[in-house]
Formats: structure tokens, C-alpha cells, sequence
């Protein structure tokens, strides 16, 4: 197995990509996860909520669905801006994590909780009800079902109320094509982890190799490398209408070398 430590992994050493497709469940919740990617700045997601809600036509507070919300810094940045936030992600750690936040109040205003974003069928009290839904970094293309993407999209316009807005981030294939470093070496906090990459058969993979409490560790992360097009027709597919096309969190426009596609849409009013 892809997330196994223990002696096993020898053989993972011969086939650094060995996966399955439910890869995110057992990585997410590891320490060494949080470790890797704890350079996830807060200050970050806040720039980039501050610089999406300064966009004409997105009103300035009302109801936010964040869909695979992490750790909840997203979250966190529309709550303190007037939003009553719901937010959602499949990683237990994560969310506890996004609970237990020193930022976090008790507030009827902002709620976490574990949900996997493939199962928000029957969610009645969810349809229509939100003025915003958000997905940010990439949780879109994990999923290896057919048609996962589009359907997932369907239920996020679902979600929204006449004239709401979705926001959709996802990495730029083109760009990590042409960046892409094949190994590396990066330690963090006294562990290091080796790093392959590789597009492969329509994903980008990233086999991670590492040692924790003396036992060798191995975890495999797979995306689809989704492209604007697929996006764009999703969006359509789901009725709703691309407002803008961002490259990156600065919300420069879109170009074929942007490392980011970051896409706000609209759901039209019903005359």
C-alpha cells in the first residue's frame, strides 16, 4: 500500500509508484503530512479572500461553502470578514486541527466538519442556500470515478442561490510541466523526505519517501492534470457562466504559463 510503514516498504522502493485511489484518506491524516506542507501560510489565504471579495459583484459577507477546506484557513478568513461560513473537508486530522484554531470562536456562525465531497447528494437543506461556494487548491482532481469532477460541479451550482458565485482553484498542468523537478530532498523539522515527480497517463504524481518513529514510510499523491477547457465545460454543464480567469492568488489574468487556474463563476438570476 501507497500510505504503508513498516518493512514493506522495501518493495515500495522498487515501485516509488505504487498507489490505490483513495491516497488522500490515510496521508491526510498523518502527522508527516502536516509537516511537509505546514508552509501553508495563513496570511496567504487571507490575501486571497480579501482580493476575491474586492471583486465587482461579489457582495462583501452572506453564506460561504468551503469545500475541501483543510486545516480551514479559508474559512477563517471569511468569518472574520462578516461571512457565516460551513465548511467541509474528508480529513478528520484536518478538521480537528480547523476546530481547535486559536482564531476559531465558539460560533454559530462558523461550523467544520468531515464530509467527503463526492457524497453531498440529499443535502436538501444545502440547495440554494449559499451565496458562495469555494474550493481552493486542488481537491477537485483527486478522484479517480469517471465524470467525479463534473458531477462534484453540479452539486457545488446546486448549492447556490440565484446569482451566486463559485470559486474554483486548481494547479496549471502546463506550468507544472515545465517546472517540474523530478527528485528532491526536503527536510522539515529534522525529517526529510525524498520526493519524485511525474506526469503520467493524464496525472501528476508525487511519490513521498520517509522515515518516522524508525519505520520507513511511503505515500503516493496523485491529481488529475485537468486543463481550463475541461473546466470551463464542467462550469457550463452545471449552468453556470465564467466570470473570470485567474493565473495565480494575485489574481493576475490568465496565461498558458500561470502556475494556477483560479475561476470565478456565476449561477444566473432566474427572471
Amino acid at each position: 500500500m501507497p500510505h504503508f510503514c513498516g518493512p514493506m516498504s522495501q518493495e515500495l522502493q522498487q515501485d516509488v509508484w505504487k498507489t490505490d485511489p483513495e491516497w488522500f484518506r490515510p496521508w491526510f491524516n498523518t502527522e508527516a503530512y502536516h509537516r511537509l506542507y505546514g508552509h501553508r501560510s495563513e496570511e496567504e489565504a487571507d490575501s486571497l479572500v480579501q482580493a476575491l471579495l474586492g471583486q465587482e459583484g461579489l457582495q462583501q459577507n452572506g453564506r460561504v461553502l468551503d469545500a475541501g477546506c483543510g486545516a480551514g484557513r479559508h474559512a477563517r478568513a471569511f468569518f472574520k470578514r462578516g461571512w457565516h461560513v460551513q465548511a467541509f473537508d474528508l480529513s478528520e486530522a484536518s478538521i480537528s486541527s480547523a476546530r481547535n484554531h486559536p482564531q476559531v470562536p465558539s460560533n454559530k456562525n462558523l461550523h467544520f466538519q468531515v464530509r467527503d465531497m463526492r457524497n453531498l447528494g440529499g443535502l436538501t437543506e444545502w440547495e440554494g442556500h449559499f451565496d458562495l461556494v469555494t474550493n481552493f487548491f486542488t481537491s477537485l482532481g483527486y478522484f479517480d470515478e469517471p465524470q467525479a469532477m463534473e458531477r462534484i460541479v453540479e452539486d457545488f451550482s446546486s448549492f447556490l442561490k440565484p446569482g451566486g458565485h463559485l470559486v474554483l482553484d486548481y494547479l496549471n498542468p502546463e506550468a507544472v510541466a515545465n517546472a517540474l523537478v523530478p527528485q528532491e530532498h526536503i527536510t522539515k523539522e529534522g525529517t526529510t523526505f525524498d520526493i519524485h515527480r511525474r506526469i503520467h497517463n493524464g496525472w501528476i504524481e508525487k511519490s513521498i519517501q520517509y522515515t518516522w518513529d524508525g519505520e520507513p514510510c511511503h505515500h503516493v499523491e496523485r491529481v488529475q492534470a485537468l486543463t481550463k477547457p475541461l473546466f470551463s465545460a464542467a462550469l457550463s454543464g452545471a449552468g453556470l457562466k465564467v466570470v473570470h480567469m485567474w493565473g495565480n492568488y494575485q489574481l493576475d489574468s490568465w496565461e498558458p504559463g500561470s502556475p494556477r487556474i483560479l475561476i470565478l463563476a456565476q449561477k444566473p438570476i432566474n427572471l
